[in-house]
């Protein structure tokens, strides 16, 4: 897996076009073809490319919302087919170094565990020329890795906001 396809460099394009909602109403989020659910405090905005790496080209899909000053995504990576996918907890410790790397964090946590029969991991990566704080939980499901990730100022994923948005991912097979 590539750098290019981690969280921290989906970091700065959703950043942009996530939209800012005014006020909460938690949204049950199932993109069709997506293969989970998770619940946005707003309506998100999808956006969906195509990203030419080394291992062929692999789908994104990506699902924002900004909610006072703070950030909600989803991630949905879906590799070539024909890529083998090789270790999945290799594959993990890739994207998150890598995510690492390209917003120059600094990892605060990690927890692996298991979501849904899936290797997981659940970060908390702090970035100080931002002064914020990202919580990401990254679950790699075949050949599909899938990141819900909250970003805000330091501390605040303690919030019961930033704890029911990643709770709430699910699989959906």
């Amino acid at each position: 897996m590539t750098r290019s396809v981690s969280l921290a460099a989906l970091l700065g394009l959703v950043l942009g076009a996530a939209s800012a909602a005014q006020a909460q109403q938690w949204i049950d989020h199932r993109p069709t073809g997506g293969g989970y659910r998770v619940a946005f405090p707003a309506q998100p905005i999808e956006q969906g490319r195509t990203v030419d790496t080394d291992v062929g080209k692999v789908r994104m899909q990506t699902s924002a919302v900004e909610v006072d000053g703070k950030i909600f995504m989803t991630i949905d990576s879906s590799y070539p087919t024909e890529f083998k996918m090789g270790d999945a907890e290799a594959n993990l410790d890739t994207a998150r170094n890598g995510g690492l790397r390209n917003v120059g964090g600094q990892l605060v946590s990690e927890e692996k565990l298991n979501i849904d029969n899936a290797p997981a991991r659940r970060l908390v990566i702090d970035i100080p020329r931002s002064n914020q704080e990202a919580e990401a939980l990254m679950v790699l499901d075949g050949h599909r890795l899938y990141q819900a990730v909250y970003l805000g100022p330091r501390g605040s994923q303690k919030t019961e906001d930033a704890k029911r948005f990643l709770s709430s991912f699910k699989l959906e097979r």
